[in-house]
């Protein structure tokens, strides 16, 4: 009897190395930032056909060449909630202005890749500031929490702004990751000070996001892969996948809010847009799609309906 347990233990011991392995491969490829584009780099996860979109969009490339004409070094803010610095590209006006945009990357990007978001926003009379996300750019840790620590660099950088300008109006604009970023914060108890929010394409929780991505790049059923990675995930000590959850947040937000997605996104299925917006408890939001644009591409694929729906949102709570 004895070695049919010992061969059973044996089993169960391998199997449960085997499932951590398997949590340890899922969290480190989707999470660890610097290896994610490694990975990248050689090919994997791409898209040909949407990079040769990237590659010859002039609004993509004026933006870059405008935040490359204007950009210095990072803003640097000690933060209590992060108990670390954080960073961020900070654009002011020449004269006083009290309008503010803090624009917020998505995953795998950093300040640059929203730059055509920032140069749209500071030429209507906004101060600019396009933070860091966690395990993105200047921050100092290589993972990303997929919006859950990330709010707290946005309510950090909401706490800048008020205490240099108290008549300060702030808008909040994130895409994708960024996007889930800008609902987590709108969940919180904001200063009166944050008048409006955009969130263009973002996912209902991290958890729901893996599910339907981690099949299609692992080849492997989703369910234990992203079981065994978040188990890794909160043995260290970063977070719970179900609890980076901008549709629960969203349930608390009082901010006014649009919602945007490409019709075409394959990435952050559309489906979950209206599951967010019904879920919002802000006093006033709106939601829009925007046909055939993939993932984060919406502001270029129709550059007029986007930026029309915003500003006519944003133009209720503030001059644009």
């Amino acid at each position: 009897m004895k070695k049919p347990l010992k061969v059973l233990a044996k089993t169960a011991i391998g199997a449960g190395a085997a499932y951590l392995v398997m949590g340890e491969l899922m969290y480190e490829g989707v999470l660890n930032i610097p290896l994610n584009h490694f990975i990248r780099r050689n090919g994997a996860f791409e898209n040909d056909n949407e990079n040769e979109y990237w590659s010859t969009n002039d609004l993509r490339r004026e933006g870059e060449e405008w935040f490359d004409a204007k950009s210095a070094g990072d803003t640097v803010l000690a933060s209590d909630r992060l108990k670390r610095n954080t960073f961020a590209k900070v654009f002011f006006q020449d004269e006083k202005s009290d309008k503010w945009a803090i624009v917020i990357h998505g995953y795998s990007s950093r300040p640059r890749g929203m730059a055509h978001y920032a140069k749209v926003y500071f030429e209507h009379g906004f101060n600019v500031i396009m933070p860091h996300m966690v395990g993105h750019g200047s921050d100092k840790s290589s993972y990303t929490s997929m919006g859950y620590y990330d709010k707290l660099i946005i309510l950090d950088w909401i706490d800048y702004i008020v205490s240099l300008n108290k008549n300060s109006k702030i808008v909040l604009h994130g895409v994708s990751m960024g996007a889930a970023t800008t609902m987590m914060a709108t969940g919180e108890n904001l200063p009166s000070n944050v008048v409006a929010a955009v969130e263009d394409c973002g996912y209902t929780s991290a958890y729901a996001e893996y599910a339907s991505q981690v099949g299609p790049m692992f080849h492997l059923p989703a369910g234990p892969v992203l079981a065994a990675g978040n188990i890794v995930s909160k043995l260290r000590r970063n977070f719970d996948f179900k609890e980076a959850s901008p549709i629960k947040a969203i349930v608390h937000s009082k901010t006014p809010t649009l919602f945007i997605h490409g019709d075409a996104d394959t990435f952050v299925p559309p489906s979950m847009m209206p599951e967010l917006y019904e879920a919002c408890g802000a006093p006033d939001k709106d939601m829009f799609f925007v046909p055939g644009a993939f993932h984060t591409a919406s502001a270029f694929f129709d550059n007029e309906l986007y930026w029309g729906k915003v500003k006519e949102f944003i133009g209720k709570y503030i001059e644009f």
